[in-house]
């Protein structure tokens, strides 16, 4: 490494290491010992419970029994994390500081990583980094909803993981993309696939804007992250719809347009 290049890489490292101290200490030192009443209560009261009702389509203990309402999108990733910090002893409100801090550093980190695939470098990046972690739209719902905040925290990652794929071709960053998807949207698919319009657009920009993708080659990339991705996320998209379709309209009294 040259002489010009250890000073740049230093600082990167000090803007990584800055950005992890914003998104999780001030949330530690807010409120401690207090539990907020994000998502769902058995998150933090009994995540075992929680995981052992999650994987089924029918749940006895409501009413005379109903399909409960987007439950399966917690096996994956928020209550086995919850369960492991139940089971390591942490308590519960740090759990929740750390979670929220994670969600803000895992999107600074995936704006910093879509930044380096297309080239940038600098006091840029670092901006960029901060600007996207610490957006005011995670007030909205980082202290009640805050699963639905994941799908935010992919974008940087899927933006970037869809133009690697293009430009390799082959298929590690298309199978890295498909373990994100259910990663990061398990539990709303909705949020998802709002944000997932962003690594969609990208494959015709690059074919006709940038001209540095042939529109053959984006076919296949897009096959390839598509084949994989239904087959990572094909637990949680039939547990949706049949959520969805047969069990009780949530959406209708909670979540209107209106």
């Amino acid at each position: 490494m040259s002489g010009a290049e250890e000073p740049s890489a230093g600082r990167d490292r000090a803007a990584v290491g800055l950005l992890a101290a914003v998104c999780y200490l001030p949330l530690l030192l807010t409120h401690r010992g207090q539990v907020g009443a994000d998502t769902k209560t058995y998150l933090y009261l009994d995540p075992d419970r929680l995981l052992r009702r999650a994987w089924s389509m029918w749940d006895p203990n409501v009413g005379l029994g109903t399909v409960p309402h987007q439950n399966i999108g917690y096996l994956w990733p928020m209550g086995p994390y919850y369960w492991l910090f139940e089971h390591l002893g942490v308590p519960d409100w740090i759990a929740q500081r750390l979670w929220l801090g994670s969600i803000l550093f895992g999107a600074g980190l995936g704006v910093r990583y879509l930044m380096r695939t297309l080239g940038q470098s600098g006091p840029g990046v670092t901006a960029a980094m901060f600007l996207y972690a610490l957006s005011p739209y995670v007030l909205t719902l980082g202290a009640r909803i805050s699963g639905l905040l994941l799908p935010f925290t992919a974008l940087g990652w899927l933006i970037g993981l869809t133009i690697r794929a293009g430009r390799d071709r082959g298929w590690l960053h298309p199978a890295l993309f498909a373990l994100a998807v259910p990663t990061f949207g398990s539990v709303n698919a909705t949020a998802l696939l709002l944000v997932g319009l962003a690594p969609a657009l990208w494959l015709p920009y690059a074919v006709f804007a940038l001209r540095e993708l042939r529109l053959r080659d984006a076919l296949a990339v897009a096959a390839r992250i598509g084949a994989l991705t239904v087959l990572t996320s094909a637990w949680w998209i039939v547990g949706l719809w049949c959520q969805g379709s047969f069990g009780i309209d949530v959406l209708r009294y909670t979540e209107t347009a209106r």
